[in-house]
């Protein structure tokens, strides 16, 4: 059952597109201007809108662009409706990434654009339900490890405060922070005594741990919208020189979202508490970074560029990531 918008000056058109829906279970509400449907918008939180594109005051492309300007209703399907055989108004809507149909109806067109539209967005918060849930995992996860709880959303704001620096495109760095904040998810399946040992790990446990990468990426694999985020959840441990895990992957092969996150995830480590030490300052941090880059770890040139941009800056200015931000 949906419940279905229609803003229309004529109810007379309002009416007969009630009819086409006899003996579904569809609920319908009503707005005779654009003013007031956008009310309805807000407030009722339809699953679709059937928008007339010619009303007096606010015409339908008006109301579309409010629509889409608000977090609440940005992701509404929405078919705007015309009188008109008009390819401008066609342009428009294709430029808005909405539905186009002219009046008159056709009864099957409008019947199967609207279930249609109406199974996509069903399934787009099947997607959305599905990413929620791996990100709580995630920190699930991350609470069972003494000396990560919390500091997940801390390393991907780092991340994607440096991915911004260097001007990355905004899916990159989107990824980026998703990468951040699921880089540990695989530790779910790894022994909590393990995760929370006080002293050294064994070499056998540190074999098992080797291993969360790798779980993490089988955890996001089925996850279409994660597809991107993988190579950081997989690689974010493997190391310039090749001395890291999972794959022992060196050099350029190593991807570069996976590579922000691991100059990321060494930065975070050093600037925040540890049983055994107090949080380093930024500067004494990159000073043991340096350290690492000179052994081999990091890539040259992307580090002179972290170290450019973290140099002169505190933890406190990194704006933190909001898990919302990242699922919208």
């Amino acid at each position: 059952m949906a419940k279905i918008l229609v803003i229309d000056d004529y109810q007379e058109n309002v009416a007969l597109i009630q009819t086409y829906f006899l003996g579904t279970s569809h609920t319908f509400i009503s707005a005779n201007n654009g003013e007031s449907g956008l009310e309805k918008a807000y407030s009722e939180n339809p699953d679709i809108i059937l928008l007339d594109i010619i009303m007096p005051g606010m015409d339908g492309f008006e109301v579309c662009h409010k629509l889409r300007e608000q977090t609440k209703t940005a992701s509404i399907p929405i078919i705007m409706i015309s009188g008109l055989e008009d390819n401008r108004s066609r342009a428009l809507c294709f430029e808005l990434g909405v539905q186009y149909l002219n009046k008159p109806f056709n009864v099957y067109e409008i019947k199967q654009r609207v279930e249609m539209l109406l199974t996509l967005q069903s399934y787009k918060r099947q997607l959305k339900g599905a990413e929620e849930l791996i990100f709580k995992l995630a920190l699930i996860a991350e609470s069972k490890d003494a000396y990560a709880e919390g500091s997940s959303r801390k390393l991907a704001s780092l991340g994607v405060h440096f991915a911004s620096a260097i001007g990355l495109d905004d899916t990159d760095i989107a990824d980026i922070g998703k990468g951040g904040i699921l880089h540990s998810v695989g530790k779910i399946e790894i022994d909590e005594n393990i995760l929370s040992k006080p002293g050294p790990l064994t070499a056998e446990e540190f074999e098992q741990i080797k291993e969360y990468p790798i779980a993490g990426e089988k955890l996001c694999q089925p996850i279409e919208s994660l597809k991107n985020v993988l190579p950081i959840v997989r690689s974010h441990q493997e190391k310039f020189d090749g001395s890291g895990y999972p794959d022992s992957l060196s050099g350029d092969d190593i991807p570069l979202p996976a590579q922000i996150i691991s100059l990321s995830g060494n930065l975070n480590a050093l600037i925040t508490d540890r049983p055994y030490r107090p949080a380093m300052t930024i500067e004494d941090a990159l000073d043991v970074m340096d350290e690492d880059m000179d052994a081999g770890k990091f890539d040259p040139d992307l580090f002179k560029e972290f170290k450019s941009v973290y140099k002169n800056s505190s933890s406190t200015e990194i704006a933190d990531i909001g898990l919302d931000n990242l699922l919208n």
